[in-house]
């Protein structure tokens, strides 16, 4: 026979119960001071009357938290005046689904929080040290300490932290600018290079004029004789004109073919050696 599971729950402290019981009584459900059911009902079982005081509270308050509820879902504006219907999300709020105004968000956010103490002391050694400002200001960063409007409202309120944050960011433009260009030309170059194993892999494995041709497709593209998607359809034609200019098989002027320097001294000994055997055999052209 399988004995039963023996379920031992943590006893409520009467401090804790007294703190409950004052919320119950201002009309305040248990539900921020985490007590499951098993551990009030075994606090219940041990003290009756506190039982008979809490269980009619809890059920009134309930009772009461299910009604504005009600109230909050019929709301069609926020306290401030924005229409839910514009505005509204709903998001997960204390482990329940409430409905949030993203406008007083981001009214919020634009108007920033106030700095801590603690925080506003890393933020001076920071700027001392002449870190970037977005290297505290840049959510999920490891060095984050505060929101940019945060920040913003305080440069706003202390003109004095003003100037040390317009120390640490002057010339600030100019540097971000001229990363902008070289990352710019970088990537030019990037592609640039990209193009060029592209356009060699459209020519014949074995062609011997290869950088020729891909030299004179980029002068076109440059130029805009050639459009980028033109190129498959036309390497072709580059080909046939560069075999034009520079023949392998024909002389560069005129339809003869090309022949090598020793095969034109052999053709022309060729001639000579006949005419000397005729002459020693004592044959004659006439």
């Amino acid at each position: 026979m399988a004995k039963a599971k023996n379920t031992t729950h943590y006893k409520i402290s009467d401090d804790k119960a007294a703190r409950m019981m004052i919320a119950l009584r201002e009309g305040r459900t248990l539900r921020n001071f985490g007590v499951k059911t098993p551990r009030l009902e075994a606090y219940f079982k041990a003290h009756p009357e506190y039982a008979r005081a809490a269980q009619p509270l809890i059920a009134a308050n309930a009772q009461a938290a299910h009604l504005r509820k009600g109230q909050n879902l019929n709301k069609t504006h926020c306290p401030r005046g924005h229409s839910f219907a514009q505005h509204a999300r709903v998001c997960m709020h204390k482990g329940y689904l409430s409905r949030q105004c993203r406008a007083c968000e981001q009214m919020r956010y634009v108007q920033g929080h106030v700095i801590k103490p603690d925080v506003l002391r890393q933020v001076k050694a920071r700027l001392a040290a002449k870190a970037p400002v977005t290297s505290f200001t840049r959510a999920g960063s490891p060095g984050y300490l505060l929101k940019f409007s945060t920040l913003a409202r305080h440069r706003r309120e202390n003109p004095e932290f003003n100037r040390l944050v317009l120390d640490v960011i002057e010339g600030s433009n100019r540097r971000a600018q001229l990363r902008r260009h070289q990352r710019a030309r970088n990537n030019a170059v990037r592609d640039q290079n990209n193009d060029y194993y592209k356009i060699l892999a459209m020519l014949p494995a074995s062609y011997p004029g290869k950088d020729d041709v891909v030299s004179v497709i980029f002068e076109d593209l440059l130029t805009g004789r050639l459009k980028r998607d033109e190129v498959k359809a036309r390497v072709q034609t580059y080909i046939a004109a560069h075999n034009r200019m520079f023949p392998t098989k024909f002389a560069r002027f005129g339809d003869s073919l090309v022949v090598s320097l020793d095969e034109v001294m052999l053709r022309m000994a060729q001639p000579r050696a006949a005419t000397r055997s005729a002459a020693g055999y004592g044959i004659s052209g006439h």
